[in-house]
């Protein structure tokens, strides 16, 4: 019961009365209009009473710095802020002031006088730092209300963003809204703001001139008197510079960048999530190993920047020939592989590896310097052919191989009986490295036959391997390997040595009528020194410089033609014979005869093989040999096998003869024995 309570309701009269005892202002405004003022508030201002005062607007009493500040204080109806009063006489007087809206909506007033106290001291030094601070900020600082509309904003804001104050106040952010973050986290944001008091976060915005720019954003709630959001005070800083480098680097560690495909380490992890996903989808994922042919040429004679401008263009064909969704990557060199997730149908992966065939296979204009390449696709798919990532790879890698071996510019699928394949030529490339340091290569000789004399003038040197681990490895399968391995230049050095001193060593027992042929390699050809070094092997062996002929081949100078002049031009006022091989199987244009310093030229193999039988070849040689002579050439016939084959070449006028018919290549101590053997064919 009421009696029974230890306090009774206050009085109107107490209330008042407590009012007038208050030693701080208290007040009350309608409207913006001073309703009511307690003596010690008529105090405050110099007024000798609260009726001096007549019903001034409230605003009126405050100072003009701080009338906004005061007027957004009246306007909510509940808060706190630190101003200046306007005492009658003109003096300022600092108070801090606390709203609060009554039931019949007028708003009750309290100010304490911080004039002469430690603590208006305190707060008008921490309002000058506060000031200094948000206007030196590097740091971009807005103040919102509790509508997000903004009331105050630092200059830097506005070099961050590039929108004045004038553009800000009153409104959202232009460069924090919905447009720029996404309804979603728009809407989270400033959720989690009013719920926590607080939000941090990354954003990619937009500056006023639409350059894009990253912002480490925070943003704090300012709490009134009913525990909501009154305020937001927002700072952010500009890291764009910061983002933009992690972007480069993570692109750098991601990405080739020559082509700007994705490199070796995004491939696998791409090819990783690629499996894993068929695994449980039951897809099928396919996979092209891709690797140019002829690239070497191309690099070796017009230079690296032509080969590096190839690399480029073959990534943009690539991309022209493949899926939105598929990846190209480059995992170096010139090894490319195109992943091929969710593929379908079995059949989808010839169709790509066709058209890849077809687009690459077009000229390559390189800075006006016309190149040919053609590429050797390897394809394998999964969950046919393998069960994992790894296993994969070596099948593309293995069926590329295939494509290789099958001729080249085609592709192949992975089979199971390539793996053994796969780590042979793993063995040949481990013992390739060490074949020098364990005198494992050796040259073995086939003699060239002169027709017209009948007697042995010449031969080939041919180089050999004998591995210790592999035994006898036939050169079809170890020179490729050396030349991928960059060996190939060592050892041809090697055999251009061994090869004058086997000249010598021969001479020295009656056989110097033996001019020895070496095959050149491009490598050989563009090495600086070369014709130099040539000289030096030739002085050392105590031989005479035409007691070496060099064998070149079409390919090797038609995409470099002035620099092979040159060097050959050297070698040929030397003395060193020069021979053209292969004749036939490139452009065999007369303009290449009449420009290099070639001795002689070399029918390839392939027309003497149906010499007998086939019209065409026939005229093809006859042609060869009529071209020839024409141009002061001798010519030589590779792959002789027959006697008939013999025959018909010395009835058309060819000079020389080489092949199985007079003798396989033989070791050097076999070559005395194969001299004195009876001509398969009758003599002249």
């Amino acid at each position: 019961m009421a009696g029974d309570s230890a306090f009774a309701e206050p009085t109107e009269t107490v209330e008042r009365t407590l009012i007038e005892l208050c030693p701080d202002l208290v007040a009350v405004c309608r409207e913006g209009m001073l309703a009511f003022i307690n003596r010690a508030g008529a105090n405050l201002l110099g007024a000798p009473g609260p009726t001096a005062l007549e019903s001034p607007p409230f605003l009126a009493l405050i100072d003009a710095p701080d009338r906004a500040a005061a007027a957004e204080l009246l306007a909510r109806g509940d808060g706190i802020c630190v101003i200046r009063l306007l005492r009658l006489d003109g003096i300022p007087v600092s108070v801090n002031l606390r709203a609060a809206r009554l039931s019949d909506g007028a708003v009750a007033l309290h100010a304490r006088d911080l004039t002469d106290q430690s603590e208006a001291a305190a707060v008008l030094r921490d309002l000058r730092l506060a000031e200094q601070v948000f206007e030196t900020s590097l740091e971009g600082i807005m103040v919102l209300d509790a509508g997000l509309l903004v009331t105050a904003v630092n200059p830097a804001a506005s070099e961050i963003t590039g929108y004045a104050a004038d553009d800000m106040l009153g409104t959202t952010p232009p460069f924090l809204d919905e447009t720029t973050m996404g309804a979603e986290s728009y809407r989270q944001l400033w959720n989690t703001a009013a719920e926590t008091g607080r939000w941090q976060g990354e954003v990619w915005s937009v500056r006023k001139d639409e350059q894009p720019f990253a912002a480490r954003f925070g943003v704090s709630a300012v709490m009134g008197i009913d525990g909501r959001p009154a305020q937001y005070v927002v700072t952010f800083s500009d890291i764009t510079r910061s983002k933009t480098d992690e972007d480069r680097i993570r692109r750098q560690a991601t990405y080739d960048q020559l082509t700007n495909l994705p490199n070796r380490s995004l491939f696998l992890d791409r090819l990783g999530q690629a499996v894993h996903l068929a695994e449980r989808s039951r897809q099928m994922v396919g996979l092209m190993f891709i690797d140019l042919d002829g690239f070497k040429l191309v690099n070796d004679t017009l230079g690296h920047h032509v080969g590096d401008m190839l690399l480029q263009e073959t990534g943009r064909r690539l991309l022209l020939c493949v899926r939105a969704g598929d990846t190209v990557a480059r995992l170096g060199g010139d090894e490319f592989t195109v992943l091929m997730p969710n593929l379908g149908n079995y059949q989808n992966a010839p169709r790509v590896a066709q058209r890849i065939l077809d687009s690459l296979r077009k000229p390559f204009d390189l800075s006006g310097k016309e190149a040919f390449v053609s590429c050797s696709i390897g394809i394998t798919v999964f969950p046919d052919d393998a069960d994992s990532a790894d296993t994969m790879l070596k099948n593309a890698d293995a069926a590329m191989y295939r494509a290789k071996e099958m001729g080249k510019a085609n592709y192949q699928f992975f089979t199971s009986d390539m793996n053994d394949a796969v780590a042979e030529r793993l063995t040949i490339k481990n013992g390739l490295s060490k074949a020098l340091e364990r005198n494992e290569l050796m040259l073995w000789f086939q003699p060239k036959l002169d027709l017209a004399s009948g007697t042995v003038t010449g031969v080939e040197a041919l180089l050999r391997w004998q591995a210790a681990e592999l035994g006898m490895v036939s050169p079809a399968k170890f020179i490729p390997v050396m030349e991928e391995t960059g060996l190939i230049g060592q050892v041809g050095e090697w055999v251009l040595n061994a090869a004058c001193r086997q000249y010598r060593d021969w001479a020295r027992e009656g056989l110097g009528h033996l001019r020895v042929a070496v095959n050149l390699s491009v490598r050989q050809l563009r090495q600086p020194g070369f014709v130099a070094m040539v000289e030096g092997m030739i002085a050392d062996a105590g031989i005479p410089a035409d007691a070496i002929e060099l064998e070149i081949t079409e390919s090797m100078i038609m995409n470099d033609t002035e620099h092979a002049v040159a060097t050959l031009k050297q070698l040929s006022a030397m003395g060193v014979k020069l021979a053209m091989d292969d004749f036939g199987t490139g452009y065999s244009s007369l303009s290449y005869l009449k420009r290099f310093p070639v001795d002689s030229i070399k029918i390839d193999g392939s027309f003497i093989r149906d010499i007998a039988t086939d019209t065409d070849d026939h005229e093809i040689i006859r042609t060869i040999i009529t071209m020839g002579h024409s141009l002061r050439r001798r010519i030589v016939a590779e792959g002789v096998e027959t006697r008939e084959q013999a025959v018909i070449l010395k009835r058309l006028g060819c000079d020389e003869i080489q092949g199985y018919l007079l003798s396989p290549p033989v070791p050097a101590s076999q070559i005395k024995a194969t001299l004195g053997r009876p001509l398969p064919f009758p003599s002249p």
